[in-house]
């Protein structure tokens, strides 16, 4: 897929598109695609059929043709790509937080609280049926063990009736070497599935984490998203460690997912806005095989040497909360700026990209992007306002939406 077209999952923006393919109009109108108000893509070379028809009107300036003469992959863009660390950090920390803090040791069995005193292998022959698995992990001989223990009796007769673990169980830490809130809380036998269903609470919360803060980030702006994003995946990930229950764990994925995501796209289409055309498929690729890769591959030592799921969760959650520095370190979105009329802000955060990278934007050049942004509100002023309900009122548009959301 070219750059130009690559599309935010959360915003349903393009990243690297037209100016304002998605976002509203000051007039709070939804904006079509730029191509279609006749504002075309950096490099399509397309003209609307008015300069067509009049070689002497001006040519539209649009957002990426101001790139190459701010610079395309300057120092500021270098230090926004440098900013994506912690971001990618720490949506790669949400993803796989889960897998090590509901891990079950392969090896468990039965608890019986009489024959605490004896050795594991001593309590396994006396009181857990063997299968051909081996010792059974959900069963225990249903017998007095009071009186199997004054009678001398240490093996188990196999003819013995059994029951299910009435006393809770006990876990082989040797693989595992901590308890995890699914030894904790016994997410074994028939609730084996309680992390799986958990961890699908999860994905719920990112759907619907993805629309509200892609409304947000429509709204009130990318930086907003960022940080609430962030913030919101800081808190449940603290209250995770607060759980005594499923339905409290799951409550806590539900937001933790919910901000799942937003973490880091927010901040990874900001970069890509600013980078040149050039540079996009450098910026976006490396991002991800550079510091989300680096992330995924230290969560398990951070694990391993915590070896308590509830300080692996304070210990990937609270850097989170590092985000609500990004309003005075990362810039606002320049194409969100201008398709909410705010052409002279987004002008303003350019001058110090300007500054940052050395380099120098005509006046004439500012000046004919003006004419350009002024020109495409004035014509999306008459376009029909859309909202996400205009996403299910044809057949064919609900079936793909619903895909993309399954998916």
């Amino acid at each position: 897929m070219p750059p130009q077209e690559k599309i935010s999952a959360t915003g349903g923006e393009s990243a690297l598109g037209d100016i304002s393919s998605k976002d509203t109009s000051p007039d709070g109108l939804s904006a079509s695609a730029s191509s279609e108000a006749g504002f075309p893509a950096a490099k399509s070379g397309c003209k609307s059929d008015d300069q067509e028809n009049d070689p002497e009107q001006p040519k539209d300036m649009d957002f990426d043709d101001l790139l190459p003469h701010i610079g395309e992959f300057g120092t500021y863009q270098r230090i926004l790509f440098v900013l994506m660390i912690p971001f990618a950090f720490f949506v790669a920390w949400v993803y796989f937080s889960q897998i090590f803090i509901t891990l079950v040791p392969e090896k468990h069995w039965c608890r019986v609280p009489e024959l605490e005193n004896f050795t594991v292998e001593e309590r396994k022959a006396l009181a857990i049926p063997v299968d051909e698995d081996g010792y059974s992990k959900c069963t225990m001989y249903d017998v007095n063990y009071t009186e199997i223990i004054l009678n001398g009796i240490r093996d188990a007769d196999p003819s013995w009736p059994t029951k299910g673990c009435s006393h809770g169980w006990e876990f082989n830490f040797t693989d595992i070497p901590y308890e995890t809130v699914a030894t904790e809380l016994e997410w074994v036998c028939e609730n084996s599935a309680l992390p799986t269903a958990a961890q699908s609470v999860f994905f719920v919360g990112a759907i619907f984490g993805g629309l509200i803060f892609g409304w947000i980030a429509d709204r009130y702006g990318r930086i907003p998203a960022l940080v609430g994003a962030n913030v919101t995946g800081f808190l449940a990930g603290v209250a995770t460690v607060l759980a005594n229950s499923f339905w409290e764990f799951a409550l806590c994925r539900f937001f933790v997912g919910f901000a799942f995501d937003n973490c880091f796209t927010m901040m990874y289409i900001l970069v890509l806005e600013y980078v040149g055309p050039k540079w996009r498929t450098f910026v976006a690729n490396m991002s991800i095989a550079l510091f989300f890769t680096f992330a995924a591959c230290v969560l398990p030592w951070i694990a391993y040497f915590l070896a308590d799921w509830r300080m692996t969760c304070i210990a990937i959650s609270v850097p989170l909360v590092l985000a609500v520095a990004a309003p005075w370190l990362v810039p606002e979105s320049a194409r969100w700026l201008v398709s909410q009329g705010r052409v002279e802000k987004a002008i303003e955060i350019l001058g110090k990209f300007e500054r940052m990278n050395g380099t120098k934007v005509p006046d004439n050049v500012y000046q004919q992007f003006r004419e350009t942004c002024a020109r495409v509100c004035k014509e999306q002023e008459a376009d029909k306002t859309y909202s996400v309900v205009d996403l299910f009122r044809s057949p064919r548009l609900r079936n793909v939406t619903i895909l993309l959301i399954v998916i």
